[in-house]
């Protein structure tokens, strides 16, 4: 199952959780979306009560450095964490071991066969 974590700005986390759905959706990947939160926190407490596989942080270019490592700290590699998007600081992300990252670049075939392998599917 998919947990689009939708924070930040309203019309890209809006933008990106309607990528990330499409992405994943067309895969048969059962999707969660959200509205929004407002603390990092709250949202990775509903993405663990969801039981969620994959964790998809859909939010702005501008915010990605400050949220997704701290997302990624609480998720405790309890979940694939992904990061719609490709932000300038995409380099430094990798740099802290995040590394699953979807975007109109990404080969959509190769990395959903790549996803499903990491969760043991295909």
């Amino acid at each position: 199952m998919v947990f689009l974590l939708t924070i930040g700005n309203p019309l890209m986390r809006k933008a990106r959780a309607q990528f990330a759905h499409g992405f994943f959706g067309c895969a048969g990947y059962r999707v969660i979306d959200n509205i929004g939160f407002s603390d990092p926190a709250e949202a990775v407490r509903a993405a663990g009560e969801a039981e969620a596989d994959i964790v998809v942080v859909c939010s702005s270019d501008e915010e990605y450095a400050d949220y997704v490592p701290r997302i990624n700290n609480m998720l405790e590699g309890k979940s694939i964490l992904v990061v719609a998007g490709e932000p300038p600081c995409m380099e430094d992300l990798r740099s802290r071991g995040i590394d699953h990252f979807i975007s109109l670049r990404s080969n959509l075939l190769e990395t959903l066969v790549e996803y499903s392998r990491e969760l043991g599917i295909y």
